[in-house]
């Protein structure tokens, strides 16, 4: 069985789109696909020096990558979704899976059976997009629509019910730990409370929280890892270069597994408000399921992560993390502590996050799941 995965991400690049798209086809490969990617040649935010996409985003060289023209006109975004859908057809897949809507369309326009997966609603894109959307959940080539979260689903079903039934609600992911991989020599490990942030450091990801956090925690050592070098300085200046902020810069989806191995504690501060990378000022907080809670729930430590609605369709307060108000800082403040004092709530806390991912959120699960596994034979079109 051979699928042709549509992509609009840039790759290799920061964006955690991009990740995404990259594990998921290797996540098919390993359960038996024939998998080719296609993916659009940008050059706006491609990250330059990576001779190698498959190691530098950690993934096994299992499937296929051909980048399409991406052209520097007007429209250059509906042109791409033609050029990715004429070569996937030309390559007869079984099934063109998409995260780009025009691709999907046009295959599906071609005969070809289309999944098309959505990560916010398409209106955020415009008319001409919610136009193809419409067009593309008429045709009887159209099999199911993914989304991240049940919020997103509500929000599809309220505004198409004709998707009622043919929608699929498949969370984010992340792989299990290498076992070969180790962890960071810190400087203070053994010593201090080690606590990480790993991701961005724009607009929305609480990085004012966890700077207030440090002043108030002068035990503690918190870390940041991502982020350009413009933030970087921008929060270097707010912090007043506090002795106990330690600012890393970017990582590689590979490297930066290193680095969640090696903290104590794992903090994801999330706003109300929450931008992406590449969106402007599009806001997902309503709909996200981040990649970075995965990938600390793979890291199996204690979490601390915002008491935010849709967060809560992972996470549980006192069973797989502890959530605070995204905006109070003392109550971040008081669950570190608690988290320093009671060694035992915190083993308890990351070893069941621990075992709900591997039950629950592998990529190789989530795979499995939106098309069943080619070599059970399972119909994945029922």
């Amino acid at each position: 069985m051979k699928i042709v995965y549509i992509s609009s991400s840039t790759i290799p690049s920061r964006a955690a789109n991009s990740i995404h798209v990259m594990k998921m086809c290797q996540a098919f490969a390993n359960n038996g696909y024939d998998v080719v990617l296609l993916a659009p040649d940008k050059q706006v935010d491609i990250e330059l020096g990576v001779e190698d996409v498959f190691d530098y985003y950690g993934v096994e060289r299992k499937f296929t990558v051909e980048k399409i023209t991406w052209p520097s006109i007007r429209g250059k975004g509906y042109i791409y979704g033609c050029f990715a859908a004429c070569r996937a057809v030309k390559q007869n897949p079984d099934i063109v899976f998409c995260r780009n809507l025009i691709g999907g369309y046009f295959a599906a326009l071609s005969g070809k059976q289309v999944i098309f997966e959505s990560h916010s609603p398409v209106m955020d894109s415009g008319k001409i997009s919610e136009w193809f959307f419409k067009k593309l959940i008429k045709r009887k080539e159209f099999r199911k629509l993914v989304v991240i979260t049940h919020s997103l689903m509500t929000y599809y079903e309220e505004k198409y019910p004709s998707l009622k039934g043919f929608i699929q609600v498949a969370p984010d992911g992340a792989d299990p730990v290498n076992e070969n991989i180790n962890p960071v020599a810190l400087p203070n490990s053994g010593t201090r409370l080690q606590v990480g942030y790993v991701g961005h450091l724009y607009q929305g990801r609480g990085v004012d929280i966890l700077v207030d956090m440090a002043k108030k925690c002068l035990w503690a050592d918190i870390h940041f890892v991502g982020g350009t070098q413009e933030d970087i300085n921008l929060w270097k200046k707010k912090s007043d270069n506090l002795s106990n902020c330690f600012f890393h810069g970017y990582m590689s989806p590979r490297e930066s597994e290193k680095f969640r191995i090696s903290f104590d504690v794992l903090v994801s501060p999330y706003q109300k408000s929450v931008s992406v990378a590449g969106s402007g000022s599009v806001d997902t907080a309503n709909w996200m399921s981040p990649l970075k809670v995965f990938e600390y729930m793979a890291a199996k430590k204690p979490i601390i992560c915002s008491d935010l609605p849709v967060l809560g369709e992972i996470l549980t307060h006192n069973y797989n993390a502890l959530m605070c108000a995204p905006d109070n800082v003392d109550e971040w403040v008081q669950a570190l502590d608690k988290l320093r004092l009671d060694d035992a709530l915190a083993k308890q806390l990351a070893n069941q996050a621990h075992q709900d991912f591997i039950v629950n959120y592998t990529w190789q699960a989530r795979a499995e799941s939106l098309l069943g596994n080619n070599n059970n034979s399972v119909n994945y079109f029922q």
